[in-house]
């Protein structure tokens, strides 16, 4: 009795997938709490336009996090 078929290189294909996504997605998020830490600690300083610059690179990595995630969740709910 056969009780499943297991196609080992599209098995291997979504562990190295999922393990990049997460990887990715972990340091860009990791990239928005330090970038917006930085930005309040020289606003803090009095570093205004430093401030800004690090603010501006937390937006940054947040659009890019957002959009990944976006983009998972799309590809999730159109597998069928």
């Amino acid at each position: 009795m056969l009780l499943a078929t297991i196609d080992v290189g599209l098995l291997f294909e979504v562990v190295w997938a999922a393990a990049l996504a997460s990887a990715v997605v972990s340091v860009l998020f990791a990239l928005v709490v330090l970038f917006s830490a930085r930005s309040a600690e020289t606003r803090r300083a009095g570093h205004g336009t430093l401030a800004m610059v690090y603010g501006a690179a937390a937006v940054v990595f947040f659009a890019g996090f957002m959009f990944l995630v976006g983009y998972a969740v799309h590809i999730m709910l159109s597998k069928g």
